[in-house]
């Protein structure tokens, strides 16, 4: 079989095998275009001769050489752009080598044979959507030139998404870029392509099932020279104060309330991202000034980060996060909303930019406050049942009490290091009586009255007004929101405060104690006589204030010493106490016999009568029942005899009477006169112990009360003062009682200027004021000197009796006519100058 080539005209001859099959073997070839193989069969004896030819295509295995690429991450307005060469195969089809670069486009230049000396590169760019679904595009055709070709495309979210056609309908995501070689004989590479096949999924693309189309056919892979366009993300978080708890407007019942943090996902667009998951921690503390850095920083407290129960967005891209507060302490919550586009189940790596916002919710919760005891003195707890089986816990009046209470937020949780306030009677004093701090861990407290630390002024439970016994309510209350005077300083101690506001009330029964005092006594040493009338008189006193107890109950046991050796009650007397708080008791003596009993009888005729106490109405125990046992003893006294007589007769005994009458009228009169000069005596050591105070101190106030106070319980001492509260005016009349005319009108008002200055005025006390009291001290000191001697107490010269009368010569009377004579001359004698 004889063959001739036509690119080289080179010719050669073959033979068939056995079944008729011969090949040529053509090398070297160097010419790209269309050639023709002539085949020649000579013919034998046997068979005719015949030719054949077939025309063939010497093409070039076109290679697309990618040399560069932008990096693959692009954001908006980025430029993503690419640079290749595009050549023939260098004679080696099945090696990715360069060798002779193509030129121009299909059809614009060709070689001197008539071939196109390059063709055209299609662009597609191949996006990927949120649902995987690929979405592609022609975006260019290019034609190398000098081999070389090249596009860009600044990327612009907003015009991808608005483009109907977009490659990346979503304005983001991942982009395969493909890179396809249109064949252009004799450039080997893909038929065209229809422009239906784009939108096909699945095998869209015929070219990729030629043997080594990637030489002519590449693939930029998003992961590695594509490009994937990342948005931005924006978490818009709900600003928000958290409650952890809220009231159930039906049953009034604290309900527990989760921290519900909402907002919405959207991209840079304004696109709402659906579907997507969101996740969010939070972790309590507080906020806390940072001197260096001056600002407010958050200082995290010792729970930990908590996790909230995840969530995605709605279609909207709105999301609301579950965050449960069981047991968090009430602060701050710093807030931390992650939105992660790595999420498998969030399918945006390639997308969208992750996003973490952090936020600060003041979390408040509702406080209680727990009081469990209410007492008298550092540890008693006592109560008072009423009729109608009410119960009140009780306390003393003008005695020191306790209070035992729990700060806790409405979760249970306790609450320490707060300060609260603590109130008597908050309606009438609107200020606190003293402050107490909660116990970090437990949240409790206990104060007592009467302890400095816990309450500096030491005051127990004190008058309210006009108000002594009675119910009076005690309030413990945590306030921060407001300002009281004297009490927490919550604008130091809580600037940012975390807790709402609690008060509780406690109603108590303030009861008083009180002395039973005997104000006529009946106890006779010698005894009493059958028919003898016995008499008493009790006094019922509050025991702190010295105040009488009006219109209580007061029970006089009159019991008598029967035959078994025992005290037998005989009678019980009720009285009720006047306005001077007494009552009182009489009856005739019986001895032995017991009246309307004659079963019984008292050996010896011994009695006694006890004093009970208690409150006349049950519905008003303001009183302490008290008993008074240790009153004298009744006795039968001895007989007299009717016949005594000798010394003892009638004039005898009229004389006795009389001296002891004249002996007990001068004994009264010593001993007032005495009482007198006793009363000054206190009053100079009163006023000189001030007087040594000024001198030797700069507390001119506290000297000056210090006086006052003890003038005051001298003279209530004395009886002279009745009531607990009076005015200094008013004790200036009891003064002038006891030192008038020992000290002017005048330098007693002075004396009194001083105290009203010291207690009433508003400027201030120096030296002048301290001088000024001194000598009008030194001046009344000195006029009670001079009245007190070394006897008798003198007044004033109008109310003395003179101890010698006026005198008298010897010899001199008074006549008849009132006129003063004298013995021994004659008034009548006339003087005519005789003289011996």
């Amino acid at each position: 079989m004889n063959w001739s080539w036509a690119e080289d005209q080179s010719s050669g001859v073959v033979f068939t095998d056995n079944n008729g099959i011969f090949r040529v073997n053509l090398t070297d070839i160097d010419t790209l275009g269309n050639f023709s193989l002539s085949f020649t069969y000579l013919g034998d004896k046997f068979r005719l001769g015949s030719t054949d030819s077939v025309d063939m295509w010497v093409v070039s295995r076109t290679f697309i050489n990618v040399q560069s690429t932008s990096p693959n991450i692009r954001s908006n307005g980025d430029l993503w752009e690419f640079t290749a060469v595009v050549t023939d195969d260098n004679r080696t089809p099945f090696d990715k080598d360069g060798g002779q670069v193509l030129n121009s486009c299909e059809g614009e230049m060709q070689d001197p044979e008539g071939y196109d000396l390059g063709g055209n590169v299609t662009v597609i760019f191949e996006g990927i959507d949120f649902e995987d679904r690929t979405h592609r595009q022609i975006v260019s055709v290019e034609c190398p030139a000098s081999g070389s070709i090249g596009y860009g495309q600044y990327l612009d979210p907003q015009l991808l998404k608005d483009d109907p056609f977009s490659f990346l309908p979503d304005g983001f995501g991942p982009v395969n870029v493909i890179l396809r070689f249109e064949e252009n004989l004799p450039h080997e590479g893909c038929e065209p392509i229809d422009a239906g096949m784009l939108s096909t999924s699945g095998a869209w693309d015929p070219c990729v099932t030629i043997l080594n189309s990637d030489h002519f056919r590449k693939v930029l892979q998003f992961q590695v020279d594509g490009f994937s366009l990342i948005g931005n993300t924006d978490l818009q978080v709900d600003q928000q104060i958290v409650y952890t708890s809220e009231i159930d407007l039906d049953t009034g019942e604290i309900l527990e309330k989760p921290m519900i943090v909402t907002g919405q996902l959207t991209d840079e667009l304004g696109g709402n991202l659906s579907n997507r998951q969101i996740r969010v921690t939070f972790e309590m503390g507080s906020m806390v000034f940072d001197p260096v850095e001056n600002r407010m920083k958050f200082r995290a407290g010792d729970d930990g980060i908590e996790a909230c129960i995840p969530g995605a967005t709605d279609e909207n891209g709105f999301f609301d996060i579950n965050c449960p507060m069981t047991g968090v302490d009430a602060g701050m919550a710093k807030v931390k909303i992650e939105y992660n586009a790595w999420d498998p189940l969030n399918n945006d790596r390639y997308r969208y930019k992750n996003k973490t916002q952090a936020m600060f919710f003041p979390v408040f919760s509702n406080s209680t406050i727990d009081v469990s005891e209410v007492g008298p003195f550092r540890s008693d707890y006592l109560t008072y049942t009423f009729p109608n089986g009410s119960t009140f816990e009780v306390l003393y009046l003008k005695e020191a009490f306790h209070i035992n209470a729990k700060l806790s937020q409405s979760n249970g949780k306790p609450v320490g290091g707060k300060c609260v306030n603590i109130y008597l009677d908050p309606e009438v004093n609107t200020r606190p009586i003293a402050t107490a701090f909660t116990a970090g861990g437990t949240g409790e407290f206990v104060w007592y009255s009467a302890d400095p630390d816990d309450n500096p002024s030491r005051r127990g439970v004190e008058p309210s007004g006009n108000n002594l016994e009675g119910f009076r309510t005690v309030r413990v209350a945590y306030e921060p929101e407001r300002y009281v005077p004297g009490g927490c300083d919550y604008e130091v101690l809580e600037p940012n405060p975390v807790l709402n506001s609690s008060v509780v009330d406690v109603e108590v029964l303030v009861r008083s104690k009180v002395d039973i005092l005997l104000k006529q006594h009946w106890s006779s040493p010698a005894g009493y006589q059958e028919g003898d009338i016995i008499a008493g008189e009790v006094a019922i006193l509050r025991d702190r204030l010295d105040l009488t107890v009006e219109g209580q109950r007061v029970e006089f046991h009159r019991q008598f010493w029967n035959e078994s050796g025992e005290w037998q009650t005989e009678r019980v007397e009720i009285l009720i106490t006047n306005e001077r708080g007494s009552a009182n008791f009489s009856f005739p003596y019986t001895g032995e016999t017991i009246p309307g009993h004659p079963e019984w009888s008292a050996p010896g005729g011994k009695w006694r009568v006890l004093v009970h106490f208690e409150s006349v109405d049950a519905n008003k125990p303001y009183f302490v029942e008290k008993w008074l046992n240790s009153t004298p003893e009744i006795k039968l006294g001895e007989g007299t005899s009717s016949t005594s007589g000798g010394l003892w007769t009638t004039q005898v005994l009229i004389l006795a009477g009389i001296s002891l009458s004249t002996v007990a009228l001068v004994g009264a009169m010593m001993y007032n006169n005495y009482r007198e000069r006793r009363k000054v005596e206190v009053l100079r050591g009163i006023l000189t112990d001030a007087l040594m105070s000024l001198k030797a101190s700069n507390n001119y106030i506290e000297a000056i009360f210090s006086c006052y106070k003890d003038l005051i319980k001298y003279f209530r001492m004395r009886g002279a003062m009745k009531k607990v509260f009076e005015t200094t005016r008013e004790f200036e009349d009891v003064i002038n009682k006891m030192l008038g005319g020992i000290v002017p009108p005048e330098e007693i008002d002075s004396f009194f200027s001083i105290f009203e200055e010291a207690r009433y005025s508003d400027h201030e006390i120096g030296s002048e004021e301290r001088d000024r009291a001194i000598q009008i001290f030194q001046s009344m000191i000195g006029r009670m000197n001079r009245s007190l001697g070394d006897s008798l107490l003198t007044r004033e010269a109008v109310g003395e009796s003179s101890l010698y009368g006026p005198s008298v010569k010897a010899g001199q009377f008074v006549d008849a006519d009132g006129n003063i004579r004298f013995a021994g001359v004659d008034d009548a004698e006339e003087n005519d100058g005789f003289k011996i």
